[in-house]
Protein backbone atom coordinates (compact mmCIF):
# COMPACT_ATOMS: atom_id res chain seq x y z
CA UNK A 1 0.00 0.00 0.00
CA UNK A 2 1.39 3.38 -1.03
CA UNK A 3 1.77 6.03 1.61
CA UNK A 4 0.21 9.44 1.04
CA UNK A 5 2.46 12.48 0.77
CA UNK A 6 3.52 13.70 4.18
CA UNK A 7 2.33 10.57 5.95
CA UNK A 8 5.83 9.59 6.95
CA UNK A 9 6.28 12.78 8.93
CA UNK A 10 2.81 12.90 10.38
CA UNK A 11 2.23 16.46 8.99
CA UNK A 12 -0.45 15.59 6.57
CA UNK A 13 -2.61 18.37 5.18
CA UNK A 14 -5.93 18.52 6.97
CA UNK A 15 -4.95 15.82 9.47
CA UNK A 16 -5.58 16.29 13.18
CA UNK A 17 -2.38 15.92 15.19
CA UNK A 18 -2.33 13.13 17.74
CA UNK A 19 -1.42 14.71 21.12
CA UNK A 20 -0.07 11.43 22.52
CA UNK A 21 2.09 10.92 19.43
CA UNK A 22 3.24 14.52 19.61
CA UNK A 23 4.36 14.11 23.21
CA UNK A 24 6.20 10.88 22.46
CA UNK A 25 9.77 11.61 21.38
CA UNK A 26 11.33 9.82 18.47
CA UNK A 27 14.48 7.75 18.99
CA UNK A 28 16.54 10.70 17.84
CA UNK A 29 14.76 13.15 20.12
CA UNK A 30 17.37 12.91 22.85
CA UNK A 31 20.22 14.28 20.80
CA UNK A 32 17.98 16.71 18.90
CA UNK A 33 16.52 18.12 22.09
CA UNK A 34 20.01 18.58 23.46
CA UNK A 35 20.87 20.61 20.37
CA UNK A 36 17.73 22.75 20.71
CA UNK A 37 18.50 23.91 24.26
CA UNK A 38 16.62 21.31 26.33
CA UNK A 39 19.95 19.66 27.06
CA UNK A 40 20.50 19.10 30.83
CA UNK A 41 24.17 18.32 30.30
CA UNK A 42 25.56 21.87 30.69
CA UNK A 43 23.92 22.37 34.08
CA UNK A 44 25.00 18.95 35.32
CA UNK A 45 28.50 19.45 33.96
CA UNK A 46 28.77 22.69 35.89
CA UNK A 47 27.51 20.90 39.02
CA UNK A 48 30.17 18.22 38.50
CA UNK A 49 32.78 20.94 38.19
CA UNK A 50 31.61 22.46 41.49
CA UNK A 51 31.85 19.06 43.20
CA UNK A 52 35.36 18.70 41.79
CA UNK A 53 36.38 22.11 43.13
CA UNK A 54 34.80 21.43 46.51
CA UNK A 55 36.61 18.08 46.75
CA UNK A 56 39.93 19.73 45.95
CA UNK A 57 39.33 22.38 48.61
CA UNK A 58 38.42 19.84 51.29
CA UNK A 59 41.14 17.41 50.30
CA UNK A 60 43.93 19.98 50.52
CA UNK A 61 42.82 21.23 53.95
CA UNK A 62 45.45 19.14 55.83
CA UNK A 63 48.18 20.87 53.80
CA UNK A 64 47.33 24.18 55.47
CA UNK A 65 46.56 22.65 58.88
CA UNK A 66 43.11 22.52 60.41
CA UNK A 67 44.14 23.58 63.93
CA UNK A 68 46.61 25.81 65.76
CA UNK A 69 48.99 24.71 67.23
CA UNK A 70 49.58 22.19 64.47
CA UNK A 71 48.31 18.64 65.02
CA UNK A 72 49.28 16.54 62.00
CA UNK A 73 47.03 13.77 60.69
CA UNK A 74 47.72 10.09 61.32
CA UNK A 75 49.33 9.73 57.88
CA UNK A 76 49.96 11.87 54.74
CA UNK A 77 46.26 12.08 53.93
CA UNK A 78 46.12 14.72 51.20
CA UNK A 79 46.49 12.31 48.28
CA UNK A 80 43.84 9.79 49.52
CA UNK A 81 41.44 12.60 50.43
CA UNK A 82 41.82 14.15 46.99
CA UNK A 83 41.31 10.85 45.18
CA UNK A 84 38.28 9.86 47.25
CA UNK A 85 36.88 13.41 47.12
CA UNK A 86 36.96 13.74 43.34
CA UNK A 87 35.63 10.21 42.81
CA UNK A 88 31.93 11.28 42.92
CA UNK A 89 32.59 14.07 40.41
CA UNK A 90 34.45 11.71 38.07
CA UNK A 91 31.65 9.16 38.42
CA UNK A 92 29.05 11.76 37.49
CA UNK A 93 31.20 12.93 34.57
CA UNK A 94 31.40 9.33 33.37
CA UNK A 95 27.62 8.95 33.44
CA UNK A 96 27.24 12.23 31.53
CA UNK A 97 29.72 11.08 28.90
CA UNK A 98 27.63 7.94 28.47
CA UNK A 99 24.51 10.12 28.03
CA UNK A 100 23.06 9.03 31.38
CA UNK A 101 22.09 12.37 32.96
CA UNK A 102 19.67 10.73 35.40
CA UNK A 103 22.44 8.63 36.92
CA UNK A 104 24.78 11.62 37.07
CA UNK A 105 22.12 13.72 38.79
CA UNK A 106 21.54 10.96 41.37
CA UNK A 107 25.26 10.80 42.14
CA UNK A 108 25.41 14.57 42.60
CA UNK A 109 22.37 14.67 44.89
CA UNK A 110 23.69 11.88 47.12
CA UNK A 111 27.09 13.56 47.26
CA UNK A 112 25.53 16.87 48.31
CA UNK A 113 23.45 15.22 51.05
CA UNK A 114 26.51 13.44 52.45
CA UNK A 115 28.51 16.68 52.25
CA UNK A 116 25.91 18.48 54.38
CA UNK A 117 26.19 15.80 57.10
CA UNK A 118 29.98 15.85 56.95
CA UNK A 119 30.05 19.64 57.01
CA UNK A 120 27.85 19.84 60.11
CA UNK A 121 30.11 17.39 61.94
CA UNK A 122 33.29 19.14 60.77
CA UNK A 123 31.96 22.47 62.08
CA UNK A 124 33.08 21.14 65.46
CA UNK A 125 36.49 22.50 64.44
CA UNK A 126 35.09 26.01 64.95
CA UNK A 127 33.87 25.26 68.49
CA UNK A 128 36.28 22.83 70.14
CA UNK A 129 38.58 21.15 67.59
CA UNK A 130 40.03 18.67 70.06
CA UNK A 131 36.70 16.81 70.23
CA UNK A 132 36.60 16.04 66.50
CA UNK A 133 37.24 12.36 65.78
CA UNK A 134 38.81 12.59 62.30
CA UNK A 135 42.30 11.01 62.34
CA UNK A 136 42.77 11.83 58.65
CA UNK A 137 42.63 15.53 59.60
CA UNK A 138 44.34 15.70 62.98
CA UNK A 139 45.66 13.64 65.86
CA UNK A 140 45.82 15.50 69.13
CA UNK A 141 49.20 15.16 70.86
CA UNK A 142 48.57 17.04 74.11
CA UNK A 143 45.88 18.75 76.15
CA UNK A 144 46.77 22.20 74.87
CA UNK A 145 43.76 24.20 73.65
CA UNK A 146 43.33 24.11 69.87
CA UNK A 147 41.99 26.83 67.58
CA UNK A 148 40.77 26.60 63.99
CA UNK A 149 43.39 27.22 61.28
CA UNK A 150 43.06 28.17 57.58
CA UNK A 151 42.59 24.51 56.66
CA UNK A 152 39.34 24.48 58.65
CA UNK A 153 37.81 27.20 56.49
CA UNK A 154 39.04 25.44 53.36
CA UNK A 155 37.46 22.18 54.51
CA UNK A 156 34.08 23.76 55.32
CA UNK A 157 34.05 25.86 52.14
CA UNK A 158 34.60 22.67 50.13
CA UNK A 159 31.55 21.06 51.72
CA UNK A 160 29.55 24.25 51.05
CA UNK A 161 30.49 24.23 47.36
CA UNK A 162 29.43 20.58 47.03
CA UNK A 163 26.10 21.49 48.64
CA UNK A 164 25.61 24.26 46.07
CA UNK A 165 26.33 21.71 43.34
CA UNK A 166 23.56 19.53 44.75
CA UNK A 167 21.08 22.43 44.63
CA UNK A 168 22.03 23.06 41.00
CA UNK A 169 21.57 19.37 40.16
CA UNK A 170 18.21 19.33 41.95
CA UNK A 171 16.99 22.24 39.82
CA UNK A 172 18.18 20.60 36.60
CA UNK A 173 15.60 18.38 34.92
CA UNK A 174 16.97 15.45 32.97
CA UNK A 175 13.76 14.89 31.00
CA UNK A 176 14.15 11.09 31.05
CA UNK A 177 10.67 10.01 32.13
CA UNK A 178 9.90 8.62 28.70
CA UNK A 179 12.94 6.38 28.86
CA UNK A 180 11.76 4.97 32.16
CA UNK A 181 8.29 4.38 30.72
CA UNK A 182 9.61 1.63 28.54
CA UNK A 183 10.72 -0.45 31.49
CA UNK A 184 10.09 -0.27 35.19
CA UNK A 185 11.03 -2.27 38.17
CA UNK A 186 9.37 -5.57 37.79
CA UNK A 187 10.33 -8.54 39.89
CA UNK A 188 13.06 -6.81 41.82
CA UNK A 189 11.79 -7.05 45.36
CA UNK A 190 14.66 -9.28 46.55
CA UNK A 191 17.04 -6.55 45.41
CA UNK A 192 14.88 -3.99 47.19
CA UNK A 193 15.20 -5.90 50.45
CA UNK A 194 18.95 -6.47 50.02
CA UNK A 195 19.56 -2.79 49.30
CA UNK A 196 17.63 -1.79 52.41
CA UNK A 197 19.58 -4.29 54.50
CA UNK A 198 22.96 -2.93 53.34
CA UNK A 199 21.66 0.62 53.75
CA UNK A 200 20.72 -0.25 57.33
CA UNK A 201 24.28 -1.44 57.84
CA UNK A 202 25.56 1.84 56.44
CA UNK A 203 23.29 3.77 58.80
CA UNK A 204 24.47 1.61 61.70
CA UNK A 205 28.05 2.39 60.72
CA UNK A 206 27.45 6.10 61.24
CA UNK A 207 26.39 5.66 64.87
CA UNK A 208 29.17 3.85 66.81
CA UNK A 209 32.82 4.89 66.89
CA UNK A 210 34.68 4.21 63.65
CA UNK A 211 37.89 3.41 65.53
CA UNK A 212 39.18 2.81 69.03
CA UNK A 213 42.13 4.75 70.38
CA UNK A 214 44.80 3.59 72.80
CA UNK A 215 46.23 7.13 72.87
CA UNK A 216 44.69 9.12 75.76
CA UNK A 217 44.90 12.36 73.74
CA UNK A 218 43.07 11.04 70.65
CA UNK A 219 39.30 11.27 70.88
CA UNK A 220 37.19 8.34 69.69
CA UNK A 221 33.47 8.52 70.32
CA UNK A 222 30.20 7.17 69.06
CA UNK A 223 26.91 8.97 68.66
CA UNK A 224 25.87 9.07 72.31
CA UNK A 225 29.16 10.50 73.58
CA UNK A 226 29.68 12.91 70.67
CA UNK A 227 29.54 16.72 71.04
CA UNK A 228 26.37 18.36 69.65
CA UNK A 229 27.63 19.25 66.16
CA UNK A 230 29.22 15.85 65.61
CA UNK A 231 26.07 14.22 66.98
CA UNK A 232 23.90 16.13 64.49
CA UNK A 233 26.19 15.33 61.56
CA UNK A 234 26.42 11.61 62.34
CA UNK A 235 22.68 11.36 62.93
CA UNK A 236 21.95 13.12 59.63
CA UNK A 237 24.33 10.77 57.81
CA UNK A 238 22.57 7.78 59.39
CA UNK A 239 19.28 9.11 57.97
CA UNK A 240 20.66 10.05 54.54
CA UNK A 241 22.04 6.59 53.75
CA UNK A 242 18.81 4.51 53.99
CA UNK A 243 16.65 7.30 52.54
CA UNK A 244 18.91 7.73 49.52
CA UNK A 245 19.16 3.97 49.02
CA UNK A 246 15.39 3.53 49.27
CA UNK A 247 14.67 6.33 46.82
CA UNK A 248 17.25 4.97 44.39
CA UNK A 249 16.10 1.36 44.37
CA UNK A 250 12.41 2.34 44.21
CA UNK A 251 12.90 4.68 41.26
CA UNK A 252 11.20 3.69 38.00
CA UNK A 253 14.26 4.82 36.04
CA UNK A 254 17.10 2.29 35.81
CA UNK A 255 19.73 5.00 35.59
CA UNK A 256 18.57 6.72 38.77
CA UNK A 257 18.66 3.44 40.68
CA UNK A 258 22.15 2.64 39.53
CA UNK A 259 23.43 6.19 39.93
CA UNK A 260 22.02 6.53 43.45
CA UNK A 261 23.63 3.33 44.69
CA UNK A 262 26.95 4.08 42.98
CA UNK A 263 26.86 7.56 44.51
CA UNK A 264 26.27 6.08 47.95
CA UNK A 265 29.12 3.62 47.49
CA UNK A 266 31.69 6.22 46.43
CA UNK A 267 30.64 8.58 49.22
CA UNK A 268 30.84 5.80 51.80
CA UNK A 269 34.33 5.17 50.49
CA UNK A 270 35.11 8.80 51.30
CA UNK A 271 33.92 8.36 54.90
CA UNK A 272 35.44 4.95 55.65
CA UNK A 273 38.66 4.49 53.66
CA UNK A 274 40.50 7.48 55.26
CA UNK A 275 39.76 6.07 58.72
CA UNK A 276 40.82 2.59 57.60
CA UNK A 277 44.15 3.99 56.38
CA UNK A 278 44.62 5.72 59.74
CA UNK A 279 43.97 2.45 61.58
CA UNK A 280 46.43 0.60 59.35
CA UNK A 281 49.12 3.26 59.71
CA UNK A 282 49.29 3.44 63.50
CA UNK A 283 49.31 0.73 66.21
CA UNK A 284 47.46 2.98 68.67
CA UNK A 285 44.30 3.08 66.53
CA UNK A 286 42.10 -0.01 66.29
CA UNK A 287 39.16 -0.74 64.00
CA UNK A 288 35.74 0.02 65.47
CA UNK A 289 32.19 -1.18 64.84
CA UNK A 290 31.30 1.86 62.75
CA UNK A 291 34.13 1.30 60.30
CA UNK A 292 33.30 -2.39 59.93
CA UNK A 293 29.63 -1.72 59.19
CA UNK A 294 30.50 1.08 56.78
CA UNK A 295 32.92 -1.06 54.76
CA UNK A 296 30.37 -3.87 54.43
CA UNK A 297 27.70 -1.39 53.31
CA UNK A 298 30.12 0.16 50.82
CA UNK A 299 30.83 -3.18 49.14
CA UNK A 300 27.21 -4.33 49.22
CA UNK A 301 25.66 -1.17 47.77
CA UNK A 302 28.34 -0.94 45.08
CA UNK A 303 27.75 -4.54 44.02
CA UNK A 304 23.95 -4.20 44.03
CA UNK A 305 24.05 -1.12 41.78
CA UNK A 306 24.72 -3.39 38.78
CA UNK A 307 21.72 -5.77 39.06
CA UNK A 308 19.40 -2.95 40.18
CA UNK A 309 20.00 -1.04 36.97
CA UNK A 310 19.93 -4.10 34.73
CA UNK A 311 16.80 -5.61 36.27
CA UNK A 312 14.86 -2.37 36.02
CA UNK A 313 15.87 -1.77 32.43
CA UNK A 314 14.64 -5.16 31.27
CA UNK A 315 11.32 -5.04 33.05
CA UNK A 316 8.03 -4.38 31.36
CA UNK A 317 5.97 -3.49 34.41
CA UNK A 318 4.09 -0.28 35.13
CA UNK A 319 6.72 2.44 35.62
CA UNK A 320 4.76 4.22 38.30
CA UNK A 321 5.12 1.52 40.93
CA UNK A 322 7.44 -1.23 42.11
CA UNK A 323 6.45 -4.65 40.85
CA UNK A 324 6.88 -7.07 43.74
CA UNK A 325 7.19 -10.84 43.68
CA UNK A 326 4.91 -13.22 45.51
CA UNK A 327 4.84 -12.68 49.25
CA UNK A 328 5.57 -16.36 49.78
CA UNK A 329 9.06 -15.93 48.29
CA UNK A 330 9.75 -13.13 50.72
CA UNK A 331 8.38 -15.28 53.53
CA UNK A 332 11.01 -17.90 52.65
CA UNK A 333 13.69 -15.19 52.63
CA UNK A 334 12.43 -14.05 56.04
CA UNK A 335 12.72 -17.61 57.32
CA UNK A 336 16.27 -17.97 56.03
CA UNK A 337 17.45 -14.70 57.57
CA UNK A 338 15.60 -15.34 60.82
CA UNK A 339 16.96 -18.88 61.13
CA UNK A 340 20.51 -17.69 60.50
CA UNK A 341 20.09 -14.94 63.11
CA UNK A 342 18.74 -17.42 65.64
CA UNK A 343 21.57 -19.87 64.93
CA UNK A 344 24.20 -17.18 65.44
CA UNK A 345 22.50 -16.20 68.71
CA UNK A 346 22.66 -19.79 69.96
CA UNK A 347 26.34 -19.99 69.01
CA UNK A 348 27.03 -16.63 70.68
CA UNK A 349 25.43 -17.84 73.90
CA UNK A 350 27.41 -21.09 73.97
CA UNK A 351 30.90 -19.84 73.07
CA UNK A 352 33.07 -17.88 75.54
CA UNK A 353 32.75 -14.09 75.49
CA UNK A 354 35.16 -13.16 78.31
CA UNK A 355 38.53 -14.50 79.35
CA UNK A 356 39.98 -14.43 82.87
CA UNK A 357 43.67 -15.14 83.54
CA UNK A 358 42.77 -18.67 84.66
CA UNK A 359 39.91 -19.66 82.34
CA UNK A 360 37.34 -18.47 79.83
CA UNK A 361 33.90 -17.28 80.94
CA UNK A 362 30.98 -18.56 78.94
CA UNK A 363 27.50 -19.91 79.39
CA UNK A 364 28.12 -21.48 82.78
CA UNK A 365 29.48 -18.31 84.37
CA UNK A 366 27.49 -15.52 82.69
CA UNK A 367 23.80 -15.68 83.62
CA UNK A 368 23.03 -13.01 81.03
CA UNK A 369 23.70 -15.49 78.23
CA UNK A 370 20.68 -17.65 79.11
CA UNK A 371 18.10 -15.14 77.74
CA UNK A 372 20.16 -14.86 74.54
CA UNK A 373 20.18 -18.65 74.17
CA UNK A 374 16.41 -18.84 74.69
CA UNK A 375 15.87 -15.99 72.22
CA UNK A 376 17.90 -17.80 69.57
CA UNK A 377 15.94 -21.02 70.10
CA UNK A 378 12.57 -19.22 69.91
CA UNK A 379 13.58 -17.36 66.75
CA UNK A 380 14.76 -20.61 65.16
CA UNK A 381 11.44 -22.28 65.98
CA UNK A 382 9.51 -19.39 64.39
CA UNK A 383 11.75 -19.11 61.33
CA UNK A 384 12.27 -22.71 60.26
CA UNK A 385 8.59 -23.31 59.32
CA UNK A 386 8.82 -20.39 56.87
CA UNK A 387 11.41 -22.30 54.82
CA UNK A 388 8.56 -24.38 53.42
CA UNK A 389 7.06 -22.24 50.61
CA UNK A 390 3.45 -21.31 51.18
CA UNK A 391 3.53 -21.81 54.95
CA UNK A 392 3.39 -18.18 56.07
CA UNK A 393 1.32 -18.45 59.26
CA UNK A 394 4.28 -17.95 61.66
CA UNK A 395 5.50 -14.86 59.77
CA UNK A 396 3.25 -12.27 61.50
CA UNK A 397 4.38 -13.63 64.87
CA UNK A 398 8.02 -13.40 63.82
CA UNK A 399 7.32 -9.89 62.48
CA UNK A 400 6.99 -8.75 66.10
CA UNK A 401 8.78 -11.43 68.11
CA UNK A 402 12.13 -10.73 66.36
CA UNK A 403 12.63 -7.93 68.89
CA UNK A 404 13.56 -10.51 71.55
CA UNK A 405 16.97 -10.97 69.96
CA UNK A 406 18.16 -7.34 70.02
CA UNK A 407 16.58 -7.06 73.48
CA UNK A 408 18.61 -9.93 74.92
CA UNK A 409 21.72 -9.32 72.78
CA UNK A 410 21.98 -5.70 73.93
CA UNK A 411 21.72 -6.82 77.58
CA UNK A 412 24.46 -9.39 76.96
CA UNK A 413 26.75 -6.87 75.21
CA UNK A 414 26.16 -4.35 77.98
CA UNK A 415 27.32 -6.83 80.61
CA UNK A 416 30.26 -8.18 78.60
CA UNK A 417 31.62 -4.81 77.53
CA UNK A 418 31.17 -3.35 81.00
CA UNK A 419 33.19 -6.17 82.57
CA UNK A 420 35.82 -6.00 79.81
CA UNK A 421 36.25 -2.26 80.28
CA UNK A 422 36.19 -2.08 84.08
CA UNK A 423 37.93 -5.28 85.21
CA UNK A 424 40.93 -7.41 84.30
CA UNK A 425 38.74 -9.62 82.13
CA UNK A 426 39.55 -9.70 78.42
CA UNK A 427 37.07 -9.74 75.58
CA UNK A 428 36.78 -12.86 73.41
CA UNK A 429 36.10 -11.33 69.98
CA UNK A 430 34.36 -14.19 68.17
CA UNK A 431 31.65 -14.51 70.82
CA UNK A 432 30.82 -10.82 70.62
CA UNK A 433 30.93 -10.83 66.81
CA UNK A 434 28.47 -13.74 66.71
CA UNK A 435 26.09 -11.64 68.81
CA UNK A 436 26.42 -8.67 66.47
CA UNK A 437 25.92 -10.81 63.34
CA UNK A 438 22.82 -12.36 64.92
CA UNK A 439 21.32 -8.91 65.51
CA UNK A 440 22.10 -7.74 61.96
CA UNK A 441 20.57 -10.85 60.36
CA UNK A 442 17.52 -10.56 62.60
CA UNK A 443 16.98 -6.93 61.61
CA UNK A 444 17.21 -7.93 57.95
CA UNK A 445 14.62 -10.65 58.58
CA UNK A 446 12.37 -8.03 60.19
CA UNK A 447 12.60 -5.81 57.09
CA UNK A 448 11.79 -8.76 54.85
CA UNK A 449 8.84 -9.76 57.03
CA UNK A 450 7.43 -6.23 57.00
CA UNK A 451 7.67 -5.97 53.20
CA UNK A 452 6.13 -9.43 52.78
CA UNK A 453 3.19 -8.38 54.95
CA UNK A 454 2.67 -5.21 52.91
CA UNK A 455 2.72 -7.20 49.65
CA UNK A 456 0.24 -9.72 50.98
CA UNK A 457 -2.12 -6.92 51.96
CA UNK A 458 -1.77 -5.02 48.67
CA UNK A 459 -1.75 -7.91 46.20
CA UNK A 460 -3.54 -10.83 47.85
CA UNK A 461 -6.11 -9.49 50.29
CA UNK A 462 -7.63 -6.46 48.55
CA UNK A 463 -10.85 -6.25 50.57
CA UNK A 464 -11.56 -3.30 52.81
CA UNK A 465 -10.74 -3.41 56.48
CA UNK A 466 -12.82 -1.49 58.99
CA UNK A 467 -10.96 -0.59 62.19
CA UNK A 468 -12.23 -2.66 65.12
CA UNK A 469 -13.44 -0.32 67.84
CA UNK A 470 -13.68 -3.18 70.31
CA UNK A 471 -9.90 -3.72 70.10
CA UNK A 472 -8.96 -0.09 70.70
CA UNK A 473 -9.39 -0.01 74.54
CA UNK A 474 -7.48 -3.25 75.29
CA UNK A 475 -4.75 -2.32 72.81
CA UNK A 476 -4.38 1.10 74.43
CA UNK A 477 -4.25 -0.44 77.91
CA UNK A 478 -1.63 -2.93 76.74
CA UNK A 479 0.40 -0.04 75.30
CA UNK A 480 0.47 1.77 78.63
CA UNK A 481 1.67 -1.38 80.39
CA UNK A 482 4.30 -1.89 77.68
CA UNK A 483 5.75 1.60 78.23
CA UNK A 484 6.01 0.91 81.96
CA UNK A 485 7.50 -2.54 81.36
CA UNK A 486 10.40 -1.19 79.32
CA UNK A 487 10.70 2.10 81.13
CA UNK A 488 11.16 0.82 84.67
CA UNK A 489 13.63 -1.79 86.04
CA UNK A 490 12.52 -5.40 86.36
CA UNK A 491 14.63 -6.03 89.47
CA UNK A 492 16.90 -4.24 91.89
CA UNK A 493 19.45 -5.05 94.57
CA UNK A 494 21.21 -2.77 97.06
CA UNK A 495 24.13 -2.43 94.62
CA UNK A 496 22.51 -2.82 91.22
CA UNK A 497 19.39 -1.72 89.34
CA UNK A 498 18.49 -3.46 86.09
CA UNK A 499 18.44 -1.26 82.97
CA UNK A 500 15.31 0.67 82.10
CA UNK A 501 14.61 3.54 79.75
CA UNK A 502 13.80 5.85 82.66
CA UNK A 503 16.93 5.18 84.74
CA UNK A 504 19.90 5.95 82.49
CA UNK A 505 20.81 5.07 78.93
CA UNK A 506 23.42 2.51 77.93
CA UNK A 507 23.98 -0.32 75.49
CA UNK A 508 21.14 -2.38 76.98
CA UNK A 509 18.82 0.60 76.55
CA UNK A 510 19.10 0.30 72.76
CA UNK A 511 17.58 -3.16 72.97
CA UNK A 512 14.85 -1.90 75.28
CA UNK A 513 14.06 0.99 72.95
CA UNK A 514 13.95 -1.30 69.89
CA UNK A 515 11.61 -3.76 71.60
CA UNK A 516 9.39 -0.94 72.89
CA UNK A 517 9.00 0.62 69.44
CA UNK A 518 8.34 -2.73 67.74
CA UNK A 519 5.63 -3.68 70.25
CA UNK A 520 3.98 -0.25 70.11
CA UNK A 521 3.89 -0.32 66.29
CA UNK A 522 2.33 -3.79 66.40
CA UNK A 523 -0.31 -2.57 68.86
CA UNK A 524 -1.15 0.33 66.56
CA UNK A 525 -1.67 -2.14 63.68
CA UNK A 526 -3.85 -4.51 65.71
CA UNK A 527 -7.19 -2.62 65.38
CA UNK A 528 -6.77 -2.31 61.58
CA UNK A 529 -5.69 -5.93 61.01
CA UNK A 530 -7.84 -8.94 60.33
CA UNK A 531 -8.65 -11.31 63.17
CA UNK A 532 -5.95 -13.94 62.69
CA UNK A 533 -3.29 -11.38 61.74
CA UNK A 534 -4.15 -9.23 64.76
CA UNK A 535 -3.97 -12.28 67.04
CA UNK A 536 -0.58 -13.20 65.53
CA UNK A 537 0.76 -9.69 66.14
CA UNK A 538 -0.42 -9.82 69.73
CA UNK A 539 1.15 -13.25 70.18
CA UNK A 540 4.45 -11.76 69.04
CA UNK A 541 4.00 -8.90 71.53
CA UNK A 542 3.38 -11.43 74.31
CA UNK A 543 6.61 -13.25 73.41
CA UNK A 544 8.64 -10.02 73.62
CA UNK A 545 7.05 -9.00 76.90
CA UNK A 546 7.63 -12.47 78.35
CA UNK A 547 11.33 -12.11 77.67
CA UNK A 548 11.32 -8.73 79.34
CA UNK A 549 9.75 -10.27 82.45
CA UNK A 550 12.08 -13.29 82.33
CA UNK A 551 15.13 -11.11 82.89
CA UNK A 552 14.22 -10.82 86.58
CA UNK A 553 13.92 -14.52 87.62
CA UNK A 554 16.92 -15.43 85.43
CA UNK A 555 18.98 -12.86 87.33
CA UNK A 556 17.81 -14.06 90.75
CA UNK A 557 20.35 -16.90 91.22
CA UNK A 558 23.23 -14.48 90.77
CA UNK A 559 21.74 -11.73 92.93
CA UNK A 560 19.90 -13.39 95.81
CA UNK A 561 20.92 -11.03 98.61
CA UNK A 562 18.58 -8.07 98.76
CA UNK A 563 16.99 -9.05 95.45
CA UNK A 564 13.53 -7.57 94.77
CA UNK A 565 11.28 -7.43 91.73
CA UNK A 566 10.83 -4.04 90.15
CA UNK A 567 7.81 -2.23 88.75
CA UNK A 568 8.92 -3.14 85.22
CA UNK A 569 8.50 -6.85 85.99
CA UNK A 570 4.90 -6.50 87.20
CA UNK A 571 4.08 -4.21 84.26
CA UNK A 572 5.53 -6.77 81.83
CA UNK A 573 3.46 -9.57 83.38
CA UNK A 574 0.35 -7.42 83.18
CA UNK A 575 1.11 -6.58 79.55
CA UNK A 576 1.50 -10.30 78.72
CA UNK A 577 -1.92 -11.02 80.21
CA UNK A 578 -3.48 -8.04 78.42
CA UNK A 579 -1.91 -9.00 75.07
CA UNK A 580 -3.10 -12.61 75.41
CA UNK A 581 -6.64 -11.53 76.30
CA UNK A 582 -6.71 -9.08 73.39
CA UNK A 583 -5.46 -11.83 71.05
CA UNK A 584 -8.35 -14.08 72.11
CA UNK A 585 -10.75 -11.19 71.50
CA UNK A 586 -9.23 -10.49 68.07
CA UNK A 587 -9.33 -14.14 66.97
CA UNK A 588 -13.00 -14.52 67.95
CA UNK A 589 -15.13 -14.84 64.81
CA UNK A 590 -17.38 -11.86 64.14
CA UNK A 591 -20.98 -12.36 63.34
Amino acid sequence: MNARPGSETGVESGATPDPERADRPSPAATSDDFALGANPLPGLRFACLLVLLGAIASGTAPLFGVVNPAAPPAYPSVAPLLVLGVLPALTAFGFLRARRPGAARAVLLVTAAVAVARGIGSAQLLVEPGLLSRPELLLRESLRPLDPAPGTWLLLSGYAVVFLAGILALRTSTGETTRAASGASGGRQPLFVLVLCFAALGAAGALPAAFRSLDPFVVSHGLLSAPPLVFAGDLLLAVVIPVAAGLAVSSAEPEVGRGGLVGLAVNLAGTTVPVLLAVLSGPELLIGWGLGFGLVALVGLGALSVPVGRTVARSEANPSEISLPAHTRLAVLTGVLGALGGAFAVVAALVPQLRAPEHVIGFGDNYNLLPLLLAGIVQLSLSLPLLRPGLVSPRPVLGTAWAILPLTAAADLDTVLRFAGGTRLELVPYGVWCTVVAVVLTCCAAVSAAVAGAIERDEVDLSEITPSRSLLPPAALTGLLVVAAFGFPVFRTPDHVSPGLFNGFGIASWGLLTALLVVLVALVLVPVSRGKRAAALLAGCAVVLSFRALLAPLAAPAMTEGFSLGFGFWSALGAVVAAAATAVLAARPTG
